[in-house]
């Protein structure tokens, strides 16, 4: 008798049936629609620095040196911190050899996470290429979404801080380093 009992609940969960997907969640759409990915969150603030602060650093460069970017006082430069994978990599880069073209004495300085990065490749040769060990450059600058470029005047003193990549960037970078050359 005493097995009957104990094997009666157990009858009951086989007989009803286990529920095969979790109740917390909603169920599908029958709609058919696939939902979009949402827009990247890209705050109003994307560093820690802004225009007017002096920007102080030591950034290693692909191949073994570093740069301080005191050591580029008096002339224009255009510090981008990014990754290859992000939207905008190849464009943003066009527009920096037109930059460069315009602005002859500009330094333009592409950090990235990985020095084997491929997309480096087909960088222009003036450019210099750096990297972020670990991130520490970006931590220091607290950048906060990728890409984040940085414009200084031959001061050596932020002249824009400008993050993601859209239609408005081309046009912000393009008057923020006319801005910082003239200067």
């Amino acid at each position: 008798m005493r097995l009957r009992s104990s094997v009666s609940p157990l009858c009951l969960v086989l007989l009803t049936g286990c529920p095969t997907t979790p109740t917390t969640t909603p169920p599908p759409s029958d709609d058919g629609a696939i939902e979009e990915p949402s827009t990247p969150i890209i705050p109003a603030e994307p560093a820690n620095h802004t225009e007017g602060d002096e920007l102080e650093a030591t950034i290693p460069v692909i191949g073994g040196d570093s740069i301080e970017l005191s050591s580029l006082r008096g002339r224009p430069v255009l510090l981008e911190i990014s990754a290859s994978w992000e939207p905008g990599f190849a464009e943003a880069h066009a527009l920096y050899a037109e930059l460069l073209a315009e602005h002859g004495e500009l330094a333009v300085i592409v950090v990235v996470a990985d020095p084997e990065d491929a997309g480096l490749s087909g960088l222009p040769p003036e450019f210099t290429l750096a990297w972020d060990p670990a991130g520490a450059l970006a931590a220091k600058f607290s950048v906060a979404t990728f890409p984040t470029m940085f414009v200084i005047d031959r001061g050596g003193r932020i002249s824009a801080v400008v993050n993601g990549w859209d239609a408005g960037v081309h046009d912000a970078l393009r008057e923020s380093v006319a801005r910082a050359s003239s200067s």
